[in-house]
């Protein structure tokens, strides 16, 4: 029986759409928030209309959890591009035990790494006043100058929040995918090596019967 037949093609081309959706959500999420920090940094000092209050910000300002955030995105992503450019190499894509399990702990590192970027982000912007997203999201309705800076950075802080779920999830089902791929590997070796001996037990018997 050919070989090819036991190779999962289908399951490269899942993991190729799901590590390019992984580029593009991390992405995405660094993008995002990188222009969180760029409004708080950039629009303290507005000019006030009638009847509005100026635009503050907490004088420790928690920062924290954007910044968690959002060195796991870039790390991720820089880790994604870097892999998808190995994988166009025949010597990448080779199955091999050793650099399956090897993509195998990579992928678990990926997500354990989101996993907890995720928890401190949403911990710690709860625990904290005077974390950037939540109080932005806290004065967004406030009559100031900067409202609309509120809001924007209250709504980003959000989007990034959810943008980083599904990147997770994406990783989550690409590790899936690898070990998938690592076990039919080692049931179509084991297959292999079985072949032989069955071959060589039949003419053996043969030739017994008719010496």
């Amino acid at each position: 029986m050919p070989s090819d037949i036991y190779k999962p093609h289908w399951l490269s081309r899942m993991r190729s759409a799901l590590r390019l959706l992984i580029v593009i959500l991390s992405g995405s999420v660094a993008v995002t928030l990188v222009h969180t920090l760029h409004i708080y940094r950039g629009n303290k000092y507005l000019d006030l209309r009638k009847g509005e209050l100026p635009m503050t910000w907490p004088a420790r300002t928690n920062l924290a959890p954007t910044l968690v955030l959002l060195s796991i995105a870039a790390a991720n992503f820089l880790a994604s591009v870097a892999i998808m450019s190995l994988s166009f190499s025949k010597s990448f894509r080779r199955p091999m035990r050793s650099r399956d399990i090897y993509r195998i702990v990579a992928g678990s590192f990926g997500v354990i790494l989101w996993s907890t970027a995720l928890v401190v982000f949403n911990l710690i912007d709860k625990a904290s006043k005077a974390s950037l997203g939540r109080y932005a999201c806290t004065n967004k309705n406030v009559m100031s100058n900067g409202r609309y800076q509120y809001r924007a950075v209250c709504e980003e802080q959000g989007v990034a929040f959810y943008l980083a779920i599904g990147a997770a999830s994406a990783e989550v089902f690409t590790l899936g995918t690898l070990a998938l791929s690592a076990i039919l590997s080692a049931n179509h070796k084991s297959q292999k090596r079985r072949i032989p001996e069955k071959k060589d037990s039949i003419s053996f018997g043969v030739t017994g019967r008719f010496s």
